[in-house]
Order: C-alpha cells, then structure tokens, then sequence
C-alpha cells in the first residue's frame, strides 16, 4: 500500500497541508458521503514518508474495524474503495486549497454573487475597497491583465443592471483595453517564449501569435500611445524590448531594457518582476558564453543580488529556490569573487532547496567557493560528493574537475575525463546546442594547451595560433580561463 497513487499524493503534501487537509476531511459541508476521518488518521501515523512496512491494506482495515476478520477480497476491494475516495477528496482540497490562496479570483467572485444579489451598497463598498489596494502579485503579467478583464466586465454588468450607461460603456472600454493589451504582450512576449526553446534544443512551430504580431505595425502603435500618455505605454514598451532583445541580442538594447524597468518597477508586482529579471539573466547568459564574459558576470551577480534583496528569487513563499538558480548564483557570484556572500548565501538559502538535491547544491557551491579561492584540493574533495543526477551537474562538475586537474597537473586523469565527457555529449539529447558546442570547443583547446604544457616545451607560435583560434571563436565555455593558462606558458 505504499505505493498507491493516494499514497504518493500524501507525501508531497507539506505539514500545514496536512493539517488543513484534516480539517477539510472533518468538514460536513465538503465531507457529504462517506466519513473518512478514521481512515485519514489511520494513514496519518505514517506521514511524511510512509515508507513503514507496517502500512499493508490489512493494517488498515484491522484499525478502523477491530475484531472483524479480514478477508483478502472483499477487504481489499474496501480498502481501495477508501483509497480512492480519500484521493478524490485530496483532489478536491487541493482546488479548495488554491482557491483560498487565490484573492483577486475570490474578489471576482465576491462582486459578481454580490451583483446577482443586487447588493448594491455592499456591492460597491467591496468594490471600492479592491479598486483602493490594488495589491496584485502578479501586476503587469498577463494574468494581471485577464484578471483585470474579469474585474471591468462584472463591474460593467453591475452597472448595466442598475442602468448607469456611462460607467457601463467605461467598464466596456476598460475591459476591452485590458484583453488587448494581454493579446500585445503574449505577441511581444513570444520571441521569449522561443529563446528559451531554442536553449532547451526544442522544435518551434508556425503559430497565429507570431503571424498576429508580424502583421502589426507596433512602431506606429507605441508612438501613438506614448503621445496619447497611454497608461499602458510602459507595459508594453517594457515587452518591446524584451522582443527588441530575443530578436536583436544587443548589448545597448539590454541596457535600456534594465534602466527602464528601474525606473518603471512600480508597474510591475513581484511574480512578473521575477520573469523579467530572468530575462535579464538569460541574456547575460548568453553574451558570457562570447566575449564580454567579465562584464555580464558582473552584470549578473548584481541582478541577483538585487533579487534576493527584493524577495524576487522564486515565485512565492511556498516553492522550493530553483536548483538551477541556486547553482548559477553560486557560481557567479564565486567567478566575480564574491566570497563573503556566497558563504553567507550558502547558509541562508540552501535549506530552501529541494531536499533531493540539497546536499548536492551545498557541496557545489562550496567546490566553486575553494576553486575560486585557489584551494583545488579541497575544492576536489566537494566535487567528488556530488551526485551526477542532473545534467547540468554533468557538465559543470566535469569542466571544473578538467580544470583542477590542470592545475595540479593530473594527467591520466584529465584525458580521460575529456574522452568521456565528449562520449557523453554525443551520446546524450539533453544538452542544448549552445551547451554542446561550447563544451565541445573547451574540450579541443584544453587537449592542445594541457599537451603543450606537459611537454614543458614553450611554443610560442603554436600558443599564439591557439589564442588566436579562440579569440574568433563565437562559443566557448571557459574562454578566460583557456586564455589565462596561454598566457601562463607563454611567459613561463
């Protein structure tokens, strides 16, 4: 029974979830069949892991109903009618769970039974009181602008009901506004959306929000909201250039995307603030991969910086810090020397991660921590704590233990690592384009400059061919470093 599909829901339940899932269970008003209350407590014993061998079907059935017998069939089949009606009420929960988390949905809601109810004074007094806070998370995302949608058009049924044509034909503007400006924002928004498939190696297709957008003349649109002072000019001037940046990847466009959302975060909630940062970082991402490696590293430790000291990190409260965000904010701010907060860093966030790879995270960031320090053998000893089940480890942990073994002049051990990560990099769908050239490249240079460094022999013409191969390749993982070890034998 440890293994059955209500079993597996349980477990991803957190305590608070559970506590709150009882109190739903016991509920009259959502329990309207049968009484699960014994049976939930029954499994209750068992959480969070429930991995006891103790947990059988006939356990169960001997707790609810002592001093019957168990049959094999018929208890069984009652077991697991239990169990699937537990997982359905679990279902439930969980939309009940949401819901309540869900405050603008529940406001709309709110309005629109109160407008069925022909409430008015109460109508109107709630109304208010939205329309005052306007504390959405989310504000400036497209489901900001759906919600809003949603608002405008109770709001214009309200005053359609009580015959106010003028505050009905605004609600009618407004919400049409809003659903418009969502359609513009996908538009802009899926140059993006494309970006970051072309980083995962994914296929893109023809669709109609590419053919909507190509067919619109947005230059002549922006200058006629900037000149009418449109309130949702900076919205959509904001997601101009994230598509001005996807489509052009300039570096002056980038900038003028970062200083205008400075200057406009007050248009944006946290949710969408979080997007936007990552767009910000995915370009920076790209531009180190070539040649401005110092700079955008730079650039990237202050966006995360900044995020942490916004609260921008994650999505929300509840979520795990993403393992991937974790691990490049370890890195960056290792490669630009920032040892003293990546230690604290390690400290705060790091029981935020998913406890799956936790430990993997920690022994990371502390093998990036010695490298950088020029502590190899203790940054070795990290690195061989980690677990290899993440394809991003594969690759980042390889690159820095070829690195290491340079250092320390480990030569049977860096070529074979370099024959068996090629092996993996042919072998494997998972690594994009990007990550597959850039290595591979790494791999090539490493082997010639190792081999000229383990002859003792200085070559200077052969050096200077190597640095100038780099020096025009496009994508090259660990460029500065190949670059700092040519000029170390060259002057050696």
């Amino acid at each position: 029974m440890t293994d059955t599909k209500l079993i597996n829901l349980l477990k991803k339940f957190s305590p608070d979830e559970m506590r709150e899932l009882e109190k739903y269970i016991a509920s009259p008003y959502f329990s309207r069949s049968r009484d699960l209350n014994p049976f939930f407590k029954t499994l209750k014993q068992f959480y969070p892991d429930f991995s006891n061998e103790k947990l059988s079907v006939e356990y169960v059935f001997t707790s609810l109903y002592p001093g019957k017998s168990f049959e094999q069939v018929k208890s069984n089949n009652l077991i697991k009618t239990l169990s699937s009606e537990m997982f359905q009420m679990c279902k439930e929960f969980l939309i009940q769970y949401e819901f309540a988390k869900d405050k603008k949905r529940r406001e709309y809601y709110l309005l629109n039974q109160l407008r069925k109810k022909k409430h008015s004074r109460e109508f109107e007094k709630d109304l208010k009181k939205i329309t005052d806070e306007d504390d959405f998370k989310n504000k400036g995302s497209v489901e900001y602008f759906i919600e809003n949608y949603f608002f405008n058009t109770v709001c214009r049924e309200y005053y359609l009901d009580n015959d106010d044509f003028k505050n009905t034909y605004e609600s009618v503007l407004s919400s049409g506004e809003f659903i418009a400006v969502m359609a513009l924002i996908k538009c802009l928004r899926n140059s993006d959306e494309r970006t970051l498939a072309d980083v995962y190696n994914l296929d893109t297709r023809y669709n109609l929000i590419d053919n909507l957008f190509n067919h619109l003349d947005i230059t002549s649109l922006l200058n006629e909201m900037k000149k009418n002072n449109d309130r949702f000019y900076p919205y959509v001037y904001t997601y101009y250039l994230i598509h001005k940046l996807n489509t052009e990847k300039k570096k002056e466009i980038y900038y003028e995307l970062k200083n205008y959302l400075n200057e406009h975060i007050d248009y944006f909630g946290k949710d969408e603030l979080y997007i936007l940062k990552s767009i910000l970082l995915t370009f920076c991402s790209i531009v180190i991969a070539g040649t401005d490696r110092a700079q955008f590293q730079r650039e990237q430790f202050e966006i995360y910086d900044g995020n942490l000291k916004l609260g921008i990190y994650k999505r929300s409260s509840e979520e795990d810090f993403h393992v991937v965000l974790f691990r490049n904010m370890a890195l960056t701010s290792a490669v630009t020397g920032e040892f003293d907060w990546l230690e604290k860093f390690i400290v705060k966030y790091s029981p935020e991660l998913p406890a799956e790879h936790r430990e993997n995270m920690i022994n990371f960031s502390n093998a990036m921590l010695f490298y950088f320090k020029n502590e190899f053998e203790k940054s070795l000893e990290y690195f061989s704590k980690i677990k290899l089940n993440l394809f991003f480890f594969k690759i980042d942990v390889r690159i820095f233990q070829l690195r290491i073994y340079y250092e320390l002049n480990y030569f049977e051990q860096a070529y074979s690592l370099i024959d068996s990560t090629a092996h993996i990099l042919t072998d494997t769908q998972e690594a994009s384009e990007l990550m597959s050239v850039s290595t591979k490249n790494f791999l090539k240079y490493y082997r010639q400059i190792f081999k000229l460094k383990q002859t003792k022999k200085t070559d200077k013409a052969e050096l200077n061919l190597i640095l100038k191969n780099i020096s025009e390749e496009k994508i090259l993982a660990s460029r500065d470093w190949l670059v700092s070890k040519i000029n170390d034998l060259n002057t050696g």
